[in-house]
């Protein structure tokens, strides 16, 4: 490739930079993954070594280099490709060359040079053959190494005084390897292959100015040798570097003899460069690095190929970005973005970044909004859309959306009516309608008119079927779910009326009406006209969800809550009852309709309700965040006070006895709770629970006695038993607690020997007295253990003594009508 010479010179040791720009030794390769050890033996060759001795081995070097050359290239052509081979034998070739150079300096033989030059060519020649290859998987990094390995080759056949042209073309050879390692993202094989060959730099430095021609590929090596330099210290973040070889790269010794092909190199390293800084956030930097590419791209050379125009175009939009971030530190950065942007648009009058820009300039200049309408539309009609610039496109129309939403609605329809239903690309027309719906969501267009919200929602609505095109369902859900969002903001910003609207147009945007969310929605909207009072409305809403989702309880909760408005108790009931019966039932309901007739001051129907509660406490439902005892208190409560102002009296008695019933098994319900370690446990009613439940059964007990109404002894005595339930629960006996005990079961004894002489019925009667012989049994036993436990409990005396006169006589009586005349003798020997 290069021509040679024998005349040899001794070796130099080759030089790279320091971050401080520093120039230590280095051997020619320093790359982890691709660079050996050279054979020390070779390196103590004596200088009375038989040179035909060395001739020969040189010989067996390069044999080993050329069978191994030929099985990859009997590789490449094997389909599919052996990369893990490949990249095995390139290897262990670059060893063998590092090896096939040390000899050669050692013995300054250089016999063979042109052997394993032509051998080099070839494998560089094959790394572009690579590139066609159909599968390139796994090919990335199988160029630069065939470069690299070729490129080792070529200079092992240079001699050491090699021609100027040689020299210059050995430094282009390596920055063509350092830039296919750039290539596949491996900035760091590029560093080390590029430092590498600082002795190549320094031979070509060294020359002497010569024709014109020669000081062209002079320049144009270093410039583009030095570019590549700072591309891969900058990505490998050895700033200084980078910047070292920029100001290498950019001198005007270089920059006057280069050609325009020198000069975009170098431009695209700059903006490779920028671009990345600016994405990393080093503003400055990415400004210096980009105001660079474009002096270079406009100094006097004009900008006649699209490439140059696109580079130029991308370069000015991220300075004119870059400025704008700095606005923070200084505000005359405006002006420099403005002028970046105008001189984008003024080589590019469509470009979609540059016009996203200047309106942002715009908006920081606090311009008007007719003034973006002006910018805004014409860009809008007249854009070319591109899978490139659909998505600039729609964040302009996002971005004038924090403007004025209407504004962005209506290009968003120019774009999509005039522009995407002609393409007829039904991939970017949904992504323009979801965009569309997306500005719904600004917190600008809060404030807008709904209706005029609705005419453009409406617009889009209608696309299908202006247009023929069929959005997918997939799209359709997106914009009714964003719809329907709206909707709920609104409602709980209390805005019914907007609510409403919204959930009427996702109602629309349904796919397909035979759904649920069909119901919800028009739950919804009965629930928004309901908060508005026009209830009819809100029944012809809840009719509509019921034929989409039949026999729902949550259509009869809002049923339910009509009745509530329009105080129709007896549907309200009839409704509740449906509720707890129909499909999706959650106890939750229950819950909200309790506290809806509780609000109300509905009495009737909040008994309804709780009832309803404890009904399906009994049956083992879990009602949430319910506390049945307290709960129970409240139907008690309600009920006792409901006696004075209802002609059903005893029914309401029996339904207090009730409550007081289930009251006192609370405590044989196991009632879960989770520990802190996560473990369910059982707990217990609480104490002061069952004191309130004793004593309001006893008061009420006392009240019914006062009554003049049929039955209310009866109650009484069923009350005053029940509390002597509710005593048992105690966990420790007082002296309080066993008279507390004695006196429901005197009180007990006392009606049930009352009842016994009314009943008429003999069998009746016999079961009375049976139980009146079993409360004495009981008031004796309790006598007697508390007895055993306080001595001093009768020490009240005469009190006392005639309490048990009088059991004695109840027993007397009581055995007596039995029968029992055997058993008189023992109660006449205690009395």
């Amino acid at each position: 490739m290069f021509k040679k010479t024998n005349k040899s010179t001794d070796s130099e040791a080759p030089f790279f930079l320091t971050l401080d720009g520093k120039r230590v030794s280095t051997s020619p390769t320093s790359s982890e993954d691709i660079t050996f050890p050279l054979n020390s033996g070779d390196a103590h060759i004596s200088e009375n070594a038989d040179p035909k001795a060395i001739g020969t081995r040189l010989k067996k070097q390069l044999e080993v280099i050329s069978a191994l050359v030929k099985d990859v290239h009997e590789k490449i052509n094997k389909n599919p490709l052996d990369t893990k081979f490949i990249q095995d034998s390139l290897k262990e070739i670059l060893r063998s060359v590092e090896q096939f150079m040390n000899l050669q300096k050692v013995a300054q033989n250089f016999e063979l040079s042109d052997e394993i030059d032509e051998i080099g060519v070839g494998l560089w020649n094959s790394s572009i053959a690579l590139k066609t290859i159909s599968d390139s998987r796994g090919t990335d990094e199988l160029i630069p190494l065939f470069r690299q390995v070729g490129f080792a080759m070529i200079r092992a056949g240079v001699s050491e005084d090699p021609e100027k042209k040689s020299t210059v073309k050995l430094l282009a050879l390596a920055s063509k390897v350092g830039k296919a390692w750039l290539d596949c993202g491996r900035s760091d094989q590029a560093d080390d292959v590029l430092r590498s060959a600082n002795e190549i730099e320094d031979s070509v430095l060294s020359l002497q100015d010569g024709t014109a021609k020669e000081q062209h590929s002079k320049a144009a090596a270093l410039l583009v040798y030095y570019a590549y330099r700072a591309e891969a210290a900058w990505k490998l973040a050895n700033v200084h570097v980078a910047n070292l070889m920029f100001q290498h790269a950019t001198d005007k010794n270089y920059l006057e003899y280069v050609t325009t092909k020198e000069i975009d190199i170098l431009c695209q390293v700059c903006f490779t460069v920028g671009n990345q800084a600016s994405r990393e956030g080093k503003t400055n930097d990415a400004i210096k690095w980009l105001r660079k590419c474009h002096e270079l791209l406009t100094d006097g050379t004009p900008v006649s190929n699209s490439e140059r125009t696109k580079l130029l175009t991308n370069t000015l939009n991220i300075l004119a970005n870059c400025y704008l971030k700095n606005i923070v530190y200084d505000e005359s950065n405006l002006d420099l973005a403005e002028n970046a942007v105008n001189l984008c648009l003024e080589e590019n009058p469509g470009n979609a970044l540059a016009t996203l820009l200047k309106l942002k300039i715009m908006k920081q200049k606090n311009f008007i909004p007719i003034q973006f309408e002006g910018v805004y539309f014409p860009f809008i009609r007249n854009s070319q859309v591109t899978k490139e610039n659909l998505k600039i496109l729609l964040n302009i129309t996002h971005f004038i959306s924090e403007i004025n939403v209407m504004t962005a609605l209506r290009g968003i329809d120019i774009l999509i009516e005039e522009k995407l239903a002609d393409m007829r690309n039904v991939s970017y027309i949904e992504k323009a309608i979801i965009s569309k719906f997306h500005m719904l969501e600004s917190g600008n267009s809060i404030n807008l008119e709904i209706n005029d919200i609705i005419c453009s929602i409406e617009v889009t609505l209608g696309f299908e079927q202006r247009h023929g095109i069929v959005i997918s369902h997939r799209t359709r859900i997106a914009c009714q779910l964003i719809l329907w969002q709206n909707g709920d903001r609104n409602y709980s910003n209390q805005d019914y009326e907007r609510a409403k609207k919204w959930y009427l147009m996702a109602y629309k945007w349904l796919s397909s009406t035979k759904n649920r969310n069909a119901a919800i929605l028009q739950r919804k909207i009965a629930l928004c006209c309901l908060e508005d009072d026009a209830l009819s409305d809100a029944i012809e809403a809840v009719h509509k969800a019921q034929l989409h989702e039949d026999n729902s309880s949550a259509n009869f909760y809002i049923l339910y809550h009509i009745a509530m408005e329009k105080r129709q108790n007896d549907q309200a009931i009839r409704y509740l009852s449906n509720m707890c019966n129909g499909n999706g039932f959650n106890g939750n309901m229950l819950a909200m309709a309790a506290h809806e007739a509780y609000k109300k001051g509905n009495k009737e129907i909040l008994i309804e309700t709780l009832q309803e509660i404890l009904k399906k406490h009994k049956n083992g439902e879990d009602i949430a965040n319910i506390n049945i005892s307290v709960l129970i208190r409240c139907l008690i409560r309600m009920t006792h006070n409901s006696l004075s102002s209802n002609a059903e009296k005893n029914s309401l008695k029996e339904c207090i006895c009730n409550y007081f019933e289930i009251a006192s098994t609370l405590n044989d319900t196991t009632i879960k709770d989770v520990n802190e370690t996560g473990i369910f446990q059982s707990k217990k009613a609480p104490l002061n629970d069952f004191e309130w439940f004793f004593k309001t059964a006893w008061n009420i007990a006392l009240g019914f006695c006062h009554q003049s109404d049929n039955g209310s002894d009866l109650y009484a005595v069923r009350l005053i038993e029940i509390s002597h339930k509710f005593l048992n629960e105690y966990p420790e006996e007082t002296i309080e607690h066993i008279t507390r005990k004695k006196l429901c079961i005197f009180f007990s004894l006392c009606g049930k020997i009352f009842f016994s002489r009314q009943e008429k019925s003999i069998s009746k009667k016999k079961e009375i007295l049976e139980q009146v012989l079993d409360k004495v049994e009981q008031y004796k036993k309790i006598k007697v253990s508390s007895k055993r436990k306080f001595e001093n409990i009768e020490n009240d005396g005469q009190s006392s003594q005639k309490d048990l006169m009088l059991v004695l006589l109840f027993e007397y009586e009581a055995k007596v009508k039995l029968g029992l005349w055997d058993k008189l003798q023992s109660v006449i020997n205690v009395s």
